[in-house]
């Protein structure tokens, strides 16, 4: 069994099959690669554009531990931002109904705990302010664990992944690593923390007398693939696990793989986000999320967006800082 830990218990470490599953899937995966539209779905072709088939019993003892104001509310609201392939998705062009990793995980959590989880789309930048404001309940929007943002949020960890660089295919630029974006655009999510992977890697580049990175930020992942597209940007530094699957479906780009970071730049945990008055609603999640590494439900829906190589053995709360390895 796979039980849910906090600080004073390390996590297991990612298993050696999953860490070896790298960025470059899109070669096995050829026949289901195609380009998306900007709603950022993929092609019905593509595997992954429903969502996964998990079967998840309501559990009365975890019920029990969710907040009465939760039950009375009748839901769970979930603030998420789309589209953030494979995390978040729209269903197609014009339809805003939700799919994707985090939202097949929130629903099997819901359904474990007995208290729904209902998902809204909202600005990136807007999450961490409106969680605290208590305009929803919880975060599930492709977030990192970090140690800033850990000073306002609590976090249920329940993968772990990092940052790479998404080029137009053939690498015209060859840019292999951050250290070659010197004098370069490169592109980033408004609020993501790859901001501050680009900022720390241009000051590098100026303290030795090169040129800075251009840094350039759009409040949704699909305009700064349209920017790369379109030649406004000569890269996009983002998620691994999003990048990925974009590469995967997108003959017009690719993902970098640097051989030295295949976890990608500045590995750190995935999380659900939870107010930090709300330990009670904290466990409550953690606890439905072991349930749902112990079952298979988990590994289920990793599988079924190709992304297993984010898997964890183990559910961890506010592990920013700390080696998980």
């Amino acid at each position: 069994m796979r039980s849910p830990i906090d600080r004073a218990v390390r996590p297991h470490p990612v298993s050696p099959l999953r860490a070896v599953l790298t960025v470059g899937a899109c070669v096995v995966l050829a026949s289901a690669c195609a380009n998306p539209d900007d709603s950022g779905s993929a092609s019905p072709s593509s595997a992954g554009t429903t969502a996964a088939e998990v079967s998840v019993e309501r559990s009365a003892k975890l019920y029990a531990m969710v907040p009465d104001a939760y039950k009375k509310a009748g839901s769970i609201k979930v603030a998420t931002n789309a589209p953030f392939p494979p995390f978040e998705m729209f269903a197609g062009s014009g339809n805003k109904n939700l799919y994707g990793l985090e939202i097949d995980l929130g629903k099997a959590l819901g359904k474990r705990l007995g208290v729904p989880f209902e998902f809204t789309q909202q600005p990136f930048d807007g999450l961490l302010p409106g969680l605290q404001a208590k305009k929803y309940d919880v975060l599930m929007a492709g977030l990192f664990d970090t140690e800033a943002r850990e000073k306002t949020v609590d976090f249920v960890n329940y993968g772990r992944s990092g940052s790479a660089l998404l080029v137009g295919k053939g690498n015209p630029e060859k840019l292999r690593t951050p250290a070659d974006l010197c004098g370069h655009q490169a592109a980033a999510q408004t609020g993501a923390q790859q901001i501050a992977l680009l900022k720390k890697q241009s000051s590098q580049c100026v303290k030795q007398g090169k040129e800075g990175i251009s840094v350039k930020t759009f409040p949704q992942f699909s305009d700064a693939l349209l920017a790369l597209k379109t030649g406004k940007a000569e890269t996009i530094a983002g998620d691994l696990p999003a990048l990925r699957y974009s590469a995967q479906r997108d003959a017009t780009v690719e993902t970098v793989q640097d051989p030295k970071a295949p976890e990608g730049y500045d590995p750190a945990a995935l999380g659900i986000g939870l107010p930090k008055n709300q330990p009670k609603l904290r466990q409550a999640v953690l606890s439905a999320l072991s349930d749902l590494m112990s079952s298979g439900a988990y590994d289920k829906i990793l599988a079924h967006y190709d992304v297993e190589q984010i898997a964890i053995d183990e559910p961890y709360v506010n592990r920013a800082g700390e080696a998980t390895e």
